[in-house]
């Protein structure tokens, strides 16, 4: 989650509008308003610092006198004070600054600004597999589904307003999606592309025409993973503790579980991601290997070991790049202490 507050500046002429409300400047004649005003942040956060400057054309704001009120106390007043800065509020609390510029050659001008912090906190989640009773987030692989929820605090007239009315315009990579904005659109669900690492989701929400807030966040593609657990004939998958990279067949039987991360839940699903098992790089199956599932039983009293390999492989052509396998050595017979140990390495 990554929260970004931001706040509402509505752009006022000559008189005080309710938050929420908002006009262009203008000149109090028809010319070209030849004054313009920059914030640096335009949208700051609750107790940020904002710079509000005047910039006209030619030199006359040197000789005129800039007056700066905040909440109705003059704050800054004198000759060329082309520069105001102050503190924002706390989230819903607003401030008003009003701008007086008095010029001799070029007459008068009257602006109104005024800063109501909000919140907007972003949410996804990524529509990727992950074992039963799993603890941790399931994440983005590129090529699957994910969809990421505002979350938003607006305050107008002590008032919070709710999603239903507030428009959610939503940008992904950079570009508009207009067929996923609008008032009420919270959510915006979508399929990452599978030749990105990352995929970079904004949103603008707009109060009436005023936009109020904006947030922004980047959601990392992640590799997806198969992890192998042992299956018990009475309790099942043993999801508690995967099996290591190397085991003794204690008994004459072991049946495994190829359990899937972060691949596409439609994938899995459907059967277009498959399972392909080697036993030292041979291919092998079992009467359940396409589910993932394989049984393991010894022959003979030989003593040895083998090298089991699986790979599961997203076969749809958008989600093509997710894949993953795994191995384990197994080594099965009566074995000493050192047998075990130069069979592993030790």
């Amino acid at each position: 989650m990554k929260r970004l507050p931001k706040i509402i500046a509505l752009f006022l002429a000559g008189v005080a509008l309710a938050a929420g409300a908002a006009v262009h400047a203008q000149t109090l004649g028809s010319q070209p308003d030849p004054i313009q005003f920059v914030i640096a942040p335009e949208l700051p956060g609750p107790g940020e610092q904002v710079v509000i400057q005047v910039q006209g054309v030619g030199t006359f704001l040197g000789n005129a006198t800039i007056t700066w009120q905040k909440n109705g106390a003059t704050a800054l007043s004198g000759v060329g004070e082309r520069v105001f800065s102050f503190t924002a509020g706390g989230l819903g609390v607003s401030t008003r600054v009003h701008v007086v510029v008095n010029s001799p050659t070029n007459g008068t001008f009257v602006r109104d600004f005024v800063f109501i912090p909000s919140a907007i906190n972003l949410l996804w989640e990524a529509d990727t597999s992950v074992p039963p009773r799993y603890a941790g987030k399931a994440l983005y692989s590129a090529g699957s589904q994910v969809s990421v929820t505002a979350f938003p605090t607006v305050v107008a007239n002590g008032t919070t307003i709710s999603s239903n009315n507030l428009s959610f315009q939503w940008q992904q990579n950079g570009e508009p999606v207009p067929q996923s904005s609008g008032k009420g659109r919270d959510t915006f669900t979508f399929v990452g592309s599978q030749l990105r690492s990352a995929e970079a989701v904004g949103v603008d929400v707009y109060l009436s025409e005023v936009k109020v807030g904006h947030a922004e966040i980047v959601i990392p593609s992640e590799d997806p993973q198969l992890v192998l657990y042992a299956r018990d004939p009475l309790r099942g998958v043993l999801y508690g503790q995967a099996v290591p990279s190397g085991i003794a067949l204690g008994s004459k039987e072991l049946t495994l579980q190829a359990v899937p991360y972060f691949f596409s839940t439609d994938s899995v699903a459907s059967g277009a991601a498959t399972y392909a098992w080697t036993l030292n790089g041979t291919p092998t199956s079992g009467p359940d290997s396409a589910r993932g599932l394989l049984t393991l039983r010894q022959t003979g009293s030989g003593v040895g070991s083998a090298i089991l390999g699986v790979t599961l492989q997203n076969n749809d052509p958008s989600k093509f790049v997710q894949s993953a396998s795994t191995a384990l050595r197994i080594v099965f017979g009566e074995q000493t202490g050192n047998t075990l140990s130069s069979f592993f390495g030790l």
